[in-house]
């Protein structure tokens, strides 16, 4: 089985946890180990220090005519013989009298002249010392009057067993500490690996959806926790992946439809004019060349058509792919509209219309000027093929009073370019909804592209004779510069 990195890292940083807890708790051990060693032998040096004071007293009291170091050293003499090393000292510091099992009474004596305090460490070869001194009186009530005795009581010993029991803590850490360590690191791994299994099991999830079917979900069988938060990510991801595959799929039955058309009539009339060439005779050659040159004219115009489409299309994808358009350049709109409406005049007359320009006032847009008149060019075709035969079409172009805004108009009289009928601004997404022609869409994407709306209303007055004439107005709304 291949180590896995990512517990790896994990079960490292649970060993790095766990050894500084360790490290902290053996600090913490270390020290109170000294600190409590040390307060239990400052309490047997107590408990010596008070148990020679009190047999001093009592030996004075039995023995009053005694001297000082006379019962200093009857009181040493029966002290048991357990270890203790102390010394007694009369009030200008000579001894009485000791027990000193290892010979240091003078370096004990040293470290008494140089004690500010009753507890103080004597520095020594091998093992420190720690000593208690006891200044003290004795009362001897056993003398008329009673009388006081100054006495100073030395009690030291050797601090080695607190010493061992530190190193031994210590060189425990030391060794033990390595072993916690790998002990640690390989348990956080196993743990690392349990905690890690529903994100194998995520993984395994997603790996097993088929691009073909976006419609599972993952999120219900991930709970409300942090996989459930990503589980519910990847969904919205498969929700967007899903619509942009429709997209697509729309995308591709668009274009096979715009393309296939004016091919199928290239074909035809390709395959008309051959057809007519090698049945002509003599005698009718003059039909044939006038035939010939009809087809010719509608393969042109069939293949304007097909080029058109193909700009159609590269727009269209770029639109759908969410292109972002540079808006760099000033377009004067009235002077696009002229320039559309001269363009588009030959194919106005071949629908039956009739195209003129209403109000063309001075406007000045920040955008991009291909792109805008691709969309007053597609408004102004959409227009001759929706609408009524010989009823006129109007560009116009205007600045909104009060408003920094511009309109590129085409109007025209024919049936509901969408199911909406709305007496006022219709809303986009429902016009998106019901646009069926690939040509609005891109208008739409012009529009939005250029930080302005793009808009549909249809309108049908009655004419007062019992009919109803219906008028198409689609507009394109940009924000202007200045207007004059």
């Amino acid at each position: 089985m291949a180590v896995s990195r990512l517990r790896l890292r994990l079960a490292a940083g649970f060993a790095f946890a766990f050894a500084v807890g360790i490290g902290l708790l053996a600090t913490g051990a270390l020290a109170f180990l000294t600190r409590e060693s040390t307060r239990r032998f400052d309490a047997q040096l107590d408990g010596v220090g008070n148990g020679l004071l009190a047999a001093l007293t009592r030996e004075h009291d039995e023995a009053p005519d005694s001297s000082l170091h006379f019962v200093a050293g009857a009181v040493v003499a029966e002290w048991p013989d357990n270890g203790d090393a102390f010394l007694v000292l009369d009030d200008s510091g000579a001894v009485m009298a000791s027990r000193d099992p290892d010979g240091i009474s003078a370096r004990v004596l040293a470290g008494v002249t140089a004690a500010s305090t009753t507890r103080f460490d004597i520095d020594r070869d091998g093992s420190d010392l720690r000593a208690r001194l006891f200044d003290s009186t004795i009362m001897i009530a056993a003398a008329s009057p009673s009388t006081r005795r100054a006495v100073r009581i030395v009690v030291f010993g050797s601090t080695e067993g607190i010493e061992a029991d530190t190193e031994l803590l210590g060189i425990a850490i030391v060794f033990g500490a390595p072993v916690i360590l790998l002990a640690s690191l390989l348990v956080g791994y196993l743990l690392a690996g349990r905690a890690l299994a529903p994100v194998r099991q995520l993984t395994m999830d997603i790996a097993s959806i088929a691009p073909t079917d976006l419609s599972r979900r993952l999120a219900p069988q991930h709970g409300d926790g942090e996989l459930g938060a990503l589980a519910a990510e990847f969904d919205a991801l498969l929700v967007r992946l899903a619509d942009a595959q429709q997209r697509n799929r729309q995308f591709v039955r668009e274009a096979a439809h715009q393309i296939r058309t004016p091919l199928t009539l290239v074909l035809g009339e390709a395959e008309l004019a051959l057809d007519t060439v090698l049945t002509v005779g003599t005698t009718e050659a003059e039909t044939g060349a006038a035939r010939l040159s009809a087809t010719i004219a509608r393969i042109r115009t069939a293949a304007e058509q097909m080029r058109r489409r193909v700009d159609e299309l590269f727009l269209l994808a770029e639109a759908r792919a969410g292109e972002v358009v540079r808006l760099e350049q000033r377009v004067e709109l009235d002077g696009l509209v002229l320039e559309c409406t001269d363009l588009m005049r030959a194919r106005a007359a071949v629908t039956g219309h009739s195209l003129a320009i209403g109000e063309a006032e001075p406007v000045i847009v920040l955008g991009n000027a291909a792109l805008l008149q691709e969309a007053l060019l597609e408004l102004i075709e959409n227009a001759c093929r929706h609408g009524v035969p010989r009823a006129p079409i109007t560009v116009s172009c205007r600045a909104v009073q009060g408003r920094r805004e511009a309109v590129l108009e085409v109007r025209s009289d024919g049936a509901a370019l969408s199911d909406i009928i709305a007496q006022g601004q219709p809303d986009n997404a429902q016009v998106q909804a019901h646009d069926r022609g690939m040509g609005l869409s891109i208008v739409r994407w012009v529009a939005i592209s250029h930080h302005g709306r793009f808009e549909v209303a249809h309108e049908v007055p009655f004419n007062g004779v019992g009919a109803y004439v219906g008028h198409n107005t689609v507009r394109l709304i940009l924000p202007t510069i200045h207007g004059v």
